[in-house]
């Protein structure tokens, strides 16, 4: 699994390299855009819609990224207090659900794409589904990141029953 994990890894690298390629050319292509606005009385005609991509594409790879990181909002000091199988337990909770809503999200991502490919945008004429192909994307990531930290915390819990049925037979393994 951990084989998984490091290719897993490396794929959402190049989506973070992407992501990071992307706010920088929203950054230039906005502030082109304010310049010739009001240096000029101009502007760029696919400015807004270009950055509106861009802002969506950037927001879902943020998405499968608080998932990998597990940057969400989290409620640790209720955990913190009570014993460690309710803590483990809320865990194995938290990664059935996100593999629930990443599920969810590549269903009717991918349907939502697909419709919107017969449209075009107005200003750029490259196809709607531009703006939704990220969700069944990210979705993915999302449900690749919640299954392998479901993987470990159901290995981690194995892994505590064995030792502790091991420390009750005071270390005696049976053939």
């Amino acid at each position: 699994m951990k084989v998984f994990k490091k290719y897993l890894d490396k794929v959402f690298n190049w989506a973070l390299v992407l992501a990071m390629i992307l706010l920088v050319a929203m950054v230039i292509i906005v502030f082109m855009n304010v310049v010739l606005r009001y240096g000029f009385n101009s502007g760029i005609r696919w400015a807004e819609e270009v950055s509106l991509v861009i802002v969506i594409w950037f927001t879902f790879i943020a998405m499968a990224l608080g998932v990998k990181e597990n940057l969400h909002i989290n409620i640790t000091i209720l955990p913190k207090k009570l014993p460690r199988i309710f803590n483990d337990s809320l865990n194995l909770i938290k990664y059935i659900l996100e593999i629930s809503i990443g599920l969810i999200l590549l269903y009717f991502g991918w349907g939502v794409t697909l419709n919107a490919g017969r449209s075009k945008l107005p200003a750029t004429g490259m196809s709607n589904a531009v703006n939704y192909v990220i969700v069944p994307i990210a979705a993915l990531f999302i449900i690749a990141y919640a299954t392998y930290f479901l993987y470990v915390a159901i290995a981690d819990l194995k892994r505590l029953k064995d030792a502790k049925h091991d420390s009750t037979n005071g270390g005696e393994t049976h053939a």
